[in-house]
């Protein structure tokens, strides 16, 4: 199990939580963009996430919160490792197109309340599929067990080589339920980063 660290919560310390990630055995930095438009909570603007990219010894995994396509050109254009926005914000291919023609590997995420058929159009098209286990936009919400069915059916047609990964509450309490429904990548921000010890965190949810 890949473990991607968000450090959401730690937005008012953010060098300090680069820098305890940097030390960590996590897979990820994992970065939550939000526009205020999408989701109410607005973090993470372009120059900030351009600054992280600079002291961060970890690859970037970059979430975006976000509706405007133009946006998230500017983001891809700081070519972190994986670059993540959401099924309800696209129409057709031709961003997921764009992002990786300039050599960024794409994720789209899905809320729990959208129908799994909106992602199957763009299915072979990307790298990774972001499952949010929360409403997103705030840290800290009690992950939704509803979202493991929808995880579960789709992982009966996913790509093999496809990353599935799962975003919001996640603990050592409900990791193995994402495990068992298919994922191979987990999203943790609160569980990890609340620990001084982000490592036994990590070892935790692997």
């Amino acid at each position: 199990m890949k473990v991607s660290v968000s450090i959401l919560k730690e937005y008012d310390r953010l060098i300090n939580a680069v820098n305890k990630v940097n030390q960590s055995k996590a897979d990820f930095l994992h970065i939550d963009v939000m526009d205020g438009k999408f989701v109410d909570n607005q973090k993470f603007p372009l120059e900030v996430v351009k600054d992280i990219k600079k002291i961060s010894k970890k690859p970037l995994d970059v979430h975006l919160m976000i509706e405007n396509h133009e946006l998230i050109k500017k983001y891809a254009d700081i070519i972190p490792d994986y670059l993540t926005f959401h099924v309800e914000v696209i129409n057709d291919s031709s961003l997921i197109k764009y992002v990786k023609s300039i050599g960024v590997k794409v994720g789209l995420a899905i809320n729990p309340e959208t129908d799994i058929k909106c992602l199957m159009p763009y299915v072979g098209d990307v790298d990774l599929v972001l499952f949010m286990s929360v409403t997103p936009g705030y840290g800290g919400q009690i992950f939704k067990e509803e979202v493991i069915d929808k995880i579960k059916e789709f992982k009966k047609v996913a790509p093999s080589d496809l990353i599935i990964s799962v975003d919001g509450g996640v603990n050592d309490k409900n990791v193995s339920l994402c495990k068992y429904a298919g994922c191979n990548m987990v999203v943790a921000g609160s569980y990890v980063t609340n620990n001084d010890d982000y490592d036994k965190s990590i070892r935790d949810l692997r």
